[in-house]
């Protein structure tokens, strides 16, 4: 049987030199190898909101984009095996994120990828193929992120099952981190108690805290106290409200993803 792996979704050349870095230091502490992959897109995974299909000069340059994209890709991460002396399988496929996410059902360990807003159009949908259709847990790097990973590590505490699933997950980096504070929003009497009871087997000098949200939204509250905290990784639950709610009104996770400035550590 094939042994797990990290796998590292390289949607664009947009954040892959720092997705591969922080998939190398989270190979080196669970003792996973590392695999790469991307999708060349094809038009019909593309719907556009302006017109029922691509016409066949957009349809030409996609493909041509495509090519290129995935010639540039293969660039950087050569260059990645040259200055790391880390060697990675790079699979291609031809269709779209949410086929290629299924390949890896019951092989990869958790998977590593780029903010899906910062990808070009078609390459946007790998984070949900893999918390909602997999269940992989997920590690989100924003492209501007250049800090480190796993030293200051925050939890956004709510006690529910996907974060109780993403600690679980995510337990060997919150084990070895320097420091990890959980931090939880509007907190009712014995909501801290709870967050110590289940993190602190986990991470036994962690710190807690509730912060009170004075009317603004718990994704902007825990941001800012990330960035206050100098944080280099969020820990949290990702779309507990489930896949057709969150398409519908977006929630926390939604804004978090589309918002965060540090790396998050998800799982559904």
């Amino acid at each position: 049987m094939e042994s797990k792996f990290i796998l590292v979704v390289l949607a664009s050349t947009t954040g892959a030199t720092q997705c591969l870095r922080i998939a190398a230091a989270m190979s080196e502490r669970l003792g996973q190898k590392l695999r790469l992959a991307h999708t060349e897109i094809g038009p019909r995974s593309i719907l556009l909101p302006s017109q029922e299909q691509l016409s066949e000069y957009e349809v030409e340059h996609l493909a041509e984009r495509e090519r290129a994209e995935t010639e540039k890709l293969r660039d950087i991460v050569a260059e990645w095996t040259r200055t790391t002396g880390i060697s990675a399988e790079f699979d291609l496929y031809k269709s779209d994120q949410w086929r290629m996410m299924r390949h890896y059902r019951t092989t990869a360990s958790m998977v590593v990828l780029a903010a899906p807003h910062t990808q070009p159009i078609g390459h946007r949908e790998a984070l949900r193929a893999a918390l909602l259709r997999t269940r992989h847990p997920v590690v989100m790097v924003p492209p501007a992120w250049n800090g480190g990973f796993g030293r200051r590590l925050m939890v956004g505490w709510r006690d529910v099952p996907p974060l109780r699933r993403a600690l679980a997950s995510f337990k060997p980096f919150l084990a070895a981190a320097e420091q990890v504070e959980a931090v939880t929003i509007d907190p009712e009497d014995g909501v801290l108690d709870g967050a110590r009871a289940a993190i602190a087997r986990i991470a036994a000098g962690a710190t807690y805290r509730g912060i009170a949200s004075e009317g603004r939204r718990t994704a902007a509250v825990l941001l800012e106290a990330a960035a206050a905290y100098r944080a280099d990784g969020l820990v949290m639950g990702a779309y507990r409200r489930g896949e057709i709610l969150n398409w519908l009104v977006a929630g926390t996770s939604s804004r978090l993803i589309s918002s965060s400035s540090l790396p998050l550590l998800m799982h559904r």
